[in-house]
């Protein structure tokens, strides 16, 4: 079995493209209470997304994923604008807008 960590390393990488450099949990919580017992783990992640992009997931699986790179001020406008609207990204984006600072100065000058 695979903890949640692994499995969101193997996720991104899958449906991505994309290798996790730092993890950080945000939250645990349950998607359907009462008609499923299935948690979702929401993490925030570190990554290099120069050259990230086109198309991915496992063909097996019917997958046809669409990576897109936004800034967090245009994810954020787009959560704004209704533009996403589902559970995990709408939770995920709205803690980034509450710990994004604390994140910035964790993180230190980025490189260019």
């Amino acid at each position: 079995d695979e903890s949640p960590e692994q499995v969101a390393h193997r996720e991104a990488d899958e449906e991505a493209g994309l290798q996790l450099l730092e993890l950080t949990p945000i939250i645990r919580y349950f998607p359907s209470p009462g008609g499923s017992n299935e948690h979702v783990h929401l993490y925030c992640a570190t990554v290099d997304s120069r050259g990230v992009g086109g198309v991915h997931g496992l063909p097996e699986e019917g997958e046809d994923i669409r990576v897109q790179v936004l800034s967090r001020e245009a994810a954020l406008q787009a959560l704004e604008r209704g533009e996403i609207d589902n559970a995990a990204s709408i939770i995920a984006l709205q803690w980034l807008q509450l710990h994004g600072q604390r994140l910035r100065e964790q993180a230190g000058p980025q490189p260019c």
